[in-house]
This record gives structure tokens, C-alpha cells and sequence, in this order.
């Protein structure tokens, strides 16, 4: 099982750029904690008091740890029909007292298990509140029986280049860290929706700090770190990352919280660039717009009459150059508001006007979020996947073991925890903690009776002939089954509901 830290490619999606509009839902629905203004946002701070910052904001910071379903991949990278548990690490942020933690989707994708460590170092067991099918967003819940420490939202339209900012989280799942830096630029395309607008920050980013906040100098959160763009040689911050704007995140939360209320506007097409090739191709003297790739039936901008080849280049008067500029601006009228788009077909221009509806199925299901119950009983047929015998002077010589103790491990089964951890056979365990491993039934009963204080993880030290390391192996059941937080703001439960825990291993 081994350590995966967790930061990747997300799909952003920008709901409303107004704050006035997110603060008056958040007020309306009881959550103005969530956008509580920072005054000081239009008067910053002379100095960034980064030491100050942190103190202060560390206790609404957690660490996330997730036990995870994959399928196994083959040499050639593709999928088997085999799973195996692997961990995974990322970073959240604590938004309402009741214990409502803030991450990024893939921090908790395909989880059978979620747990969370606070700065004081309490563990407890976290569970999915809602996720968005539209953004790389997820709420969390945990119960602690008293009110937590909270993070507020900034807003994020007010944010500047060359304003100073802070990243937390969890880089290579090596605990809480901070890194300093400063906005590099907004409104960043990462083309992994039309609608993107990251931050982009130097601050450094790595692999484990998804989900986590990116602070202004009052300590308020203008993004959730999600994405960083690095080389093939350099794995971490080469000092290009992304954040969540805090804007889109707070709106997300809140519609969310209560889907019953207002969400983007949604009008049912997809764009493209209309490039210059494009509009030779087409024949049209055009500097600028999108063309329609695809519309959804009984969409509005089906029943708007709109279709692939058509090209858009404004809305509501105002001239749009790109696919991305027409989708925001759609995306941030008020449902039910009519938008009027300028469209060239057949040699002109005219004007079609549509009211837009609030964005379908926002909401993601279980199903697509966390590990299935199918999955997770092939990943623990397996088991640890471990054979283990004592080293006899035949075991020495086979294996070609030194003159070491401990518990031999002479046979791993492909697409188990202990093969996941890269144990093979050959490999030594010397130690189950603190304790050396003497005999088979010993550490056999370690894996047994490991309990949930531990995150039923125990650590094992293996010994081979070119490197002595640590490993921690998952050893407790897995399973959705208590994952689901159950209120009227929770997600639905879709087709592949978990209703029965997997058996212990």
C-alpha cells in the first residue's frame, strides 16, 4: 500500500464572480460566517506578519489521510480486474464550527476510509458530506462534540498580482508546512474547463497540499490549492500553482449545503475557440467568438434554436472573443434572467435570446465518489497479501539473506496491500513498531489486532539486501458503508449504494 500524496489535474468552474451575490446567499441560508467580510481586504496590511498568520489559523487546518480502492494496472498502464488498497494523503480546512471541513474532490476519490488529524494531533474519522460532479470540490464532516475554529472566506475579485499569500498543507504527506509567496496571476486558463480562473501563486505547492488554503496576510482564504505544473524531473513546486478561487468555493459550499437553492446558470451547449482557420474554413470575416460544438436536447439553447456551427460573439451586447469569456459570462446571470446572444449564421448576425436554468445534476453521487462495494471485497480478498515463515538455514540460502533476524516473507500476492507497499519476496521484517519481530504468529497477530487509534496502520520495519525502510500497512476492513453523512444537505446515494460493510481482515 503505499503512500500516494494528492494534488491533480481539476476541473474549476467560476459560479458567480459578484461577492455581493455569494455573501447575500450565505446570509440568507444562516452561513455568513462563511463570507464574513475582511475589511482589511481594501486596505492591506503594510507587512505580511506570516508567523502571526499561522498561529492562528493552524487549528481549522487538517491533514487528510484516505484509504483508497484502485484497480491494479498492468505493464502497459491499464486496468485489471484486480484492486488494491492504497493511501493517500491531501490537506482541508475547517469552514463552519459544526465540523464541515473544505477539500479538493480527488483528495477523497474512490475512498474507503477517510480520516483527519487536527494541529493537536486528535485523529478522527471524517465523512463525505456533499461533492461536486462539476468542480474538484468536496465537503467534509467530522464530529468532535464541541464547536471547531474556522477559516473565512476573502474575496477573491479583490486579490492582486504581487499581493503577498500563504499556502498550508500537507506536501508529500510530510505534515502540517507552510510556504510564502505571491500572487502570480489570475484568471488562469488551465483548460480543464471553458470556464477556468485560477490563482496562480509562487508560493510553493506540492503533492499533498490539495485542498488546502491559500491565505492573504489577514489570514482569510483567497484559494484552495489545487494544481501545480511541474517537469519530468522535478516532481514538486518548480513555483507555479494553482488555487480554487475562494468565490467559486464559497458558492459552491453554500449550494452544496442547500441544493434547493440558487446555482450557475446553466444553458445547455458546448463551445470552441473560433480561431482564424476556423473562420476562413467557415467563411466569415470574424476577429473573434465560439462556435458551437454541441448543444443538449431540450436545453434552452436547444429550444433557443441553437446548433453546432453556429458562432457566438457576444452576450448581452457586449463582445465576447472566446469560448471561455461566453461561458462566464453565461454561467454568472442569475437563472432565469434572459440572456441575449449575438450569433452569426448564414451570413449574419442576429440576435437569439434564452433564459437559462439552474445547472443540472451539480450534486456528484456516492457512487462516483467513493469506492464501491465490489471493489473493495476483491481488494480484501486479498488480504495483506503476505505469506511469512521463519528463516531457517534452507530459507537463508534460497533467498540469499544475511546473517539478520526477524520474519521471512517468501510469498506476496499480486495486487495486494503488502504487493501495493513494493514487499517481495526475500524482504525481512525486523520490527512491528517498536518490537522485533521474532516469530510468524506474532506479527500475524499484530495485523489482527490493530485498532482505530493507530488508523489501523502498522508500521514495520523490512529489511532487504540493498535498503532497510519503514512501511506502514493498512490492516483494518475498509468500507463506505459509514461514510455518508445523513441530512438534507447530504448527496444522494445513486446507483452503486453501499449497504453492507466488507468482513475484517
Amino acid at each position: 500500500m503505499r503512500i500516494h500524496v494528492s494534488l491533480r489535474p481539476v476541473r474549476a468552474l467560476r459560479p458567480v464572480r459578484a461577492l455581493r451575490l455569494v455573501r447575500a446567499i450565505a446570509t440568507a441560508l444562516g452561513l455568513g460566517a462563511l463570507m464574513a467580510a475582511s475589511p482589511a481586504m481594501a486596505t492591506p496590511p503594510a507587512t505580511c506578519d506570516a508567523a502571526t498568520v499561522v498561529a492562528r489559523v493552524l487549528p481549522a487546518i487538517v491533514n487528510i489521510w484516505v484509504a483508497k480502492i484502485l484497480p491494479e494496472t498492468d505493464s502497459n498502464g491499464k486496468p485489471t480486474d484486480k484492486q488494491q488498497v492504497e493511501t493517500f494523503v491531501g490537506t482541508g480546512f475547517v469552514v463552519d464550527p459544526s465540523g464541515i471541513i473544505v477539500t479538493n474532490k480527488h483528495v477523497i476519490q474512490n475512498a474507503a476510509m477517510i480520516r483527519v488529524t487536527f494541529h493537536n494531533r486528535s485523529q478522527v474519522t471524517a465523512r463525505l458530506l456533499a461533492a461536486s460532479s462539476l468542480i474538484d470540490f468536496a465537503m467534509l464532516k467530522v464530529n468532535l462534540g464541541k464547536p471547531l475554529p474556522t477559516l473565512q472566506f476573502a474575496n477573491s475579485d479583490d486579490v492582486e498580482v504581487g499581493q503577498p499569500v500563504i499556502a498550508v498543507g500537507n506536501p508529500l504527506g510530510l505534515g502540517t508546512s507552510v510556504s510564502a509567496g505571491v500572487i502570480s496571476a489570475v484568471d488562469r486558463n488551465l483548460m480543464k474547463s471553458p470556464i477556468d480562473d485560477f490563482i496562480q501563486t509562487d508560493a510553493s505547492i506540492n503533492p499533498g497540499n490539495s485542498g488546502g488554503p491559500l491565505l492573504d496576510c489577514n489570514g482569510d482564504v483567497v484559494g484552495v490549492n489545487s494544481d501545480l505544473l511541474s517537469n519530468s524531473t522535478v516532481l514538486g513546486s518548480i513555483g507555479i500553482g494553482f488555487a480554487l478561487p475562494s468565490n467559486d468555493v464559497a458558492i459552491a459550499t453554500t449550494k452544496l449545503m442547500h441544493p434547493e437553492h440558487v446555482s450557475p446558470d446553466w444553458v445547455g451547449f458546448e463551445l470552441q475557440d473560433l480561431t482564424p482557420a476556423l473562420a476562413q474554413s467557415f467563411g466569415v470575416a470574424l476577429d473573434g467568438g465560439a462556435i458551437v460544438t454541441r448543444v443538449d436536447r431540450d436545453s434552452p439553447a436547444a429550444q433557443a434554436s441553437l446548433g453546432p456551427g453556429d458562432i457566438i460573439t457576444g452576450v448581452d451586447g457586449q463582445t465576447r472573443y472566446d469560448a471561455r469569456s461566453i461561458q462566464r459570462q453565461v454561467v454568472i446571470t442569475p437563472p432565469g434572467t434572459p440572456i441575449t446572444l449575438s450569433v452569426w449564421r448564414g451570413g449574419q448576425t442576429r440576435q437569439v435570446t434564452l433564459k437559462g436554468v439552474d445547472w443540472p445534476h451539480m450534486m456528484a453521487e456516492r457512487g462516483d465518489v467513493l469506492a464501491s462495494a465490489a471493489s473493495i471485497e476483491r481488494a480484501e480478498a486479498e488480504g495483506t497479501g503476505l505469506h511469512l515463515i521463519d528463516i531457517t538455514p534452507a530459507a537463508r540460502k534460497h533467498f540469499d539473506i544475511s546473517d539478520t533476524s526477524g520474519v521471512l516473507i517468501d510469498h506476496v500476492t499480486d495486487g495486494s496491500v503488502g504487493y501495493s507497499l513494493g514487499l517481495r519476496p526475500g524482504d525481512v521484517i525486523k520490527l512491528v513498531a517498536d518490537t522485533p519481530a521474532t516469530t510468524v504468529h506474532q506479527v500475524n497477530e499484530s495485523f489482527l489486532h490493530a485498532d482505530a487509534k493507530t488508523g489501523y496502520l502498522v508500521p514495520l520495519l523490512v529489511h532487504n539486501k540493498s535498503n532497510t525502510w519503514w512501511v506502514t500497512m493498512f490492516v483494518g476492513h475498509v468500507t463506505t458503508a459509514d461514510l455518508l453523512v445523513n441530512s438534507p444537505g447530504a448527496m444522494p446515494a445513486g446507483p452503486s449504494a453501499v449497504n453492507a460493510e466488507a468482513p475484517h481482515k
